[in-house]
Parts: C-alpha cells; structure tokens; sequence
C-alpha cells in the first residue's frame, strides 16, 4: 500500500536503498508513489531521466576505460559509486514536496549512503577505497540536502505551493 499524503515519502521508498554498479533501480517496490498520487508521474519522469543519465555516463566510463594504471582503479570506482549514488539521489529530490519530506529524504540519503559503503566493502574488498568514498558521499548527503532546502525555501516564496502542486493546477 502506498501514501498519498503529499508531505511524506511512501514507506516502501523509505525501507529501499540497494546501491548496484548496474544500472538497476535501487528502489525494489518499483514506483512508490499510487498513481492517484501527483508524485506518481514525477518519479516515473525522473526514473527514465536518470536511466538516460546511467547510459551517458557508462557510455563516457567506456571511452575512459582504457587508462589500465592501477592506482587509475580506485579513482575510477569511487566516480562510478558516486555518480550512482547522485543520480538516484536526484530522482529522490525531485518529490521532496515538503518539509516533513526533506526529513525522509535525509533519512533515504543516509541510509543509501550506508548501503554504498557496506555494498563498495563487499564488492571490491581488496580496493582501499573506504576514506574517500566515505568522504565523498557524506558531501554529496549535504549537497543534495541543501538542495532540497533551497528548492523548499523558493516554493515557500511562491504561496508554498510544490512543484507538483503547480504542475497539477492546471488539471
């Protein structure tokens, strides 16, 4: 069962998180958001930009694969790691709706952010790359924190009203 209360994320997104080096959805429930739910639209919009987004930058990790040095190796796994982790995390921005939303969005964050460092130590455990993953990815928690918080504060500005809720005006 899914929420239609526009202020929090659905529990099924809150309870998902599996990073993958594919470019499979970390969010297993597929869309959480019922289809009555405006969110439901803009999850499935994000969901394919995201996909889009996995494909060029495979597709530039492929042009750049043939740098064979060793120590390129741990460099390139941590790019890989967090250009996954941004661009989930940029789908899950785009329905933070609220501020009750930016909290599960912090709470999504640093439980992916977990995952990732639990998933990279399990995968590639002879790679040292711990400290900076570790490093980069609480950075990126709070970039895209801020974002969330930036973008709320505008919609504040603008009688409150979410992206979604002026989207779906018209309707």
């Amino acid at each position: 069962m899914t929420t239609s209360d526009s202020s929090r994320f659905p529990f099924q997104l809150m309870g998902s998180g599996v990073p993958r080096w594919s470019h499979r959805d970390p969010v297993e429930c597929g869309n959480p958001f019922s289809r009555d739910d405006p969110r439901h639209a803009v999850w499935e919009e994000a969901t394919a930009r995201a996909h889009k987004t996995l494909t060029q930058f495979d597709a530039e990790l492929e042009t750049d694969s043939h740098d064979t040095q060793a120590e390129a190796y741990p460099v390139r796994l941590v790019g890989l790691a967090v250009a996954r982790f941004d661009t989930w995390a940029r789908r899950g921005l785009a329905v933070v709706m609220s501020t009750e939303g930016i909290d599960d969005y912090e709470t999504w964050l640093t439980n992916y952010e977990r995952h990732w460092l639990e998933y990279v130590a399990e995968t590639c455990p002879h790679v040292d790359v711990d400290k900076e993953l570790r490093h980069r990815l609480a950075e990126r928690v709070e970039s895209w924190l801020a974002s969330a918080r930036t973008r709320r504060e505008h919609e504040d500005g603008d009688g409150g009203r979410s992206d979604v809720e002026r989207l779906t005006a018209g309707r």
